[in-house]
């Protein structure tokens, strides 16, 4: 079946971001990140309290997809060090994870995008019109552009990549039962340690394009 989502999940760390960005724009697919799920969420007035309320949930979606529509733009990407999943409420909520993938289930319907993180590669499973992605990297690599980007010393780096590596895995096991890092999860597992974004990219669209 042809490809009309991909979603990409990464390690910090390993340009995945940079890939996704890549990937959707040589495709020509809209670049859906889970900054720009909540920021929507926010303009439509959602809430991790409000989400709870389950008979406004559909108009809550809709709003959400209003404003994801409205606001189409790209965003460059940039890095930061990631809310602690497991303690941040828009994350630990039932309802909100219930939320957003109802919103990711509906863009995946809508087609031709490209979704970072969210597990958006579990939300949609079952698909067969998405391919889902891990970009991965060793750790020396990882602190290596941690270093670079966030402006850290090598032992801030380290920890940084501990903590999400721990959380998000936590995180999987908790809420979807599964461990992230398995391969057996994913259509396509690329490590950038000796592959440039740029090539990952391509090997990403010519995965997308040999479905």
């Amino acid at each position: 079946m042809h490809t009309r989502v991909i979603t990409i999940a990464r390690q910090i760390g390993t340009a995945g971001d940079d890939v996704a960005l890549d990937v959707s724009q040589r495709l020509g697919f809209r670049y859906i990140d889970y900054q720009i799920i909540q920021r929507a969420a926010q303009e439509a007035g959602v809430s991790p309290e409000t989400v709870s309320e389950a008979e406004h949930t559909p108009s809550l979606l809709t709003r959400v997809l209003e404003s994801l529509a409205r606001n189409p733009g790209v965003p460059s990407v940039t890095w930061a060090d990631p809310a602690p999943l497991t303690t941040h409420p828009l994350f630990t909520s039932a309802d909100y994870r219930s939320f957003v993938g109802d919103v990711i289930r509906d863009l995946a319907d809508a087609g031709e995008c490209v979704i970072v993180g969210h597990a958006a590669h579990r939300f949609l499973r079952d698909r067969d019109d998405t391919l889902r992605v891990m970009v991965t990297a060793s750790v020396p690599v990882r602190i290596r552009r941690v270093m670079e980007h966030m402006a850290a010393d090598e032992k801030t780096a380290r920890r940084t990549i501990e903590r999400t590596d721990s959380e998000r895995a936590d995180y999987f096991r908790r809420f979807f039962d599964t461990d992230w890092l398995s391969v057996a999860t994913y259509d396509l597992s690329v490590s950038t340690d000796f592959i440039s974004p740029e090539h990952a990219a391509e090997l990403v669209v010519l995965a997308a394009r040999l479905r």
